[in-house]
């Protein structure tokens, strides 16, 4: 017990020295931080991968805790993610800003394919670079993984002033733009093998473009990212919620409704409203995070009469998914003239129970309590960066916006 409460007081230490609070003028903002329960667990759960699953002096990432095999590129700009949300809370912990460059910078390139070649539907396109699905492999690209790294690399630029990340970022976008033509009207396809035109493409291929413009100020961005959103909710918007993906060949529609498509919408048209103060972006968003909240939470009621949420069952690649969603939550909070707490809320809820999953190494339930069953995946880099980006945003919330 007594190296417990040690080891409690040696994390809120580490957490007002890396949240800043010691620094003249810090105030406020970095103790609510450091005294957040969900930015100290968000925060221990990513040193925790720092620890396991990269390699500052080899510049390795590596996909699973026990420091084996590398990761898909999705994979890696998962931990990206992770490393940003800390990074916007913590900015002054030093090995984390180390191995957030590092892994930017020396081991993000190489899934790197430099001026390619490819087929696509409207003819063959060359000199353009993008990312590969696997480490050092040639010629297997997905849309939506660039789209994920583009963002990274844009946030990156964002938090460190490091140019090189914008000019691949750049890179990266023109390549992106090869993801569209006229076969359904527009829209960003999903593959290489240019079957289906995607929700999980097109919409982070729109943020991407926004953070863009935002940086550079270049309207050609804005104006394409419009597009990009436009045709989600044209195509894909089914009450109010975005379904998977629409086959090119013969127009069938998948109507999955993964949560991380409904949360790449809602920071989307956050951006938006932001950006262009047009109400119809407003509407439009908090239309969609309403009806989240019965597809992804469900209410228990205690034996006492207490009431709290827990999150509805839909494994796949579940926390990653929710991390993606909470990110919407909080950027469409930022937005939100009426301040709305409701969605967060019931994160809050969830999160007291996901809290308590916490294991001997570690790590959480990727399931958040809903029932998965895969007792591998708690040691994913995947799914464990996708718990720590939900505390993290949840902190970013809880301790600055709130």
């Amino acid at each position: 017990m007594l190296i417990q409460k040690i080891f409690a007081w040696f994390l809120v230490i580490r957490l007002f020295f890396a949240a800043g609070f010691f620094i003249p003028g810090s105030g406020g903002r970095a103790e609510a931080i450091a005294k957040d329960e969900t930015a100290a667990a968000g925060y221990s759960l990513t040193q925790t991968l720092l620890k396991k699953c990269y390699s500052t002096v080899k510049h390795e990432m590596y996909n699973n805790t026990d420091g084996k095999d590398r990761p898909y590129v999705w994979a890696a700009a998962s931990f990206l993610e992770a490393m940003s949300d800390a990074y916007r809370l913590f900015p002054n912990d030093l090995k984390l800003k180390q191995s957030y460059s590092d892994a930017l910078k020396r081991y993000l390139p190489g899934y790197l394919c430099r001026d390619a070649t490819f087929e696509t539907p409207g003819g063959t396109v060359s000199g353009v670079s993008y990312y590969n699905a696997v480490y050092r492999n040639s010629n297997d690209f997905y849309y939506d993984d660039n789209a994920w790294v583009c963002i990274q690399l844009l946030l990156g630029y964002r938090n460190l002033g490091d140019k090189s990340l914008l000019d691949a970022a750049k890179e990266n976008l023109d390549f992106l733009r090869t993801g569209w033509d006229d076969a359904l009207g527009g829209g960003i396809y999903w593959s290489k093998s240019f079957e289906s035109k995607n929700a999980c493409s097109t919409a982070p291929v729109a943020i991407a473009n926004l953070l863009y413009y935002q940086i550079t100020g270049e309207e050609d961005y804005l104006q394409h990212a419009i597009e990009l959103y436009d045709w989600m909710n044209a195509k894909m918007r089914e009450n109010d919620l975005f379904v998977d993906n629409i086959v090119v060949s013969n127009g069938s529609v998948n109507r999955w409704k993964g949560a991380y498509n409904q949360g790449t919408m809602i920071y989307a048209g956050s951006m938006l409203f932001e950006i262009t103060g047009e109400e119809k972006y407003y509407e439009l968003t908090k239309k969609t995070v309403e009806a989240t909240l019965p597809l992804m939470f469900a209410e228990e009621t205690a034996d006492d009469g207490s009431s709290s949420f827990t999150m509805r069952e839909n494994p796949i690649f579940k926390s990653w998914c929710v991390g993606w969603l909470v990110r919407g939550y909080v950027r469409f909070f930022e937005a939100d003239p009426e301040k709305d707490t409701t969605a967060m809320d019931r994160v809050n809820s969830v999160l007291k129970k996901e809290l308590a999953t916490k294991d001997k190494n570690g790590l959480y339930d990727p399931f958040f309590c809903s029932g998965g069953s895969d007792p591998e995946a708690y040691n994913e880099l995947l799914s464990q960066a996708g718990v720590a980006s939900v505390l993290l945003n949840a902190a970013y919330f809880n301790a600055v916006l709130r």
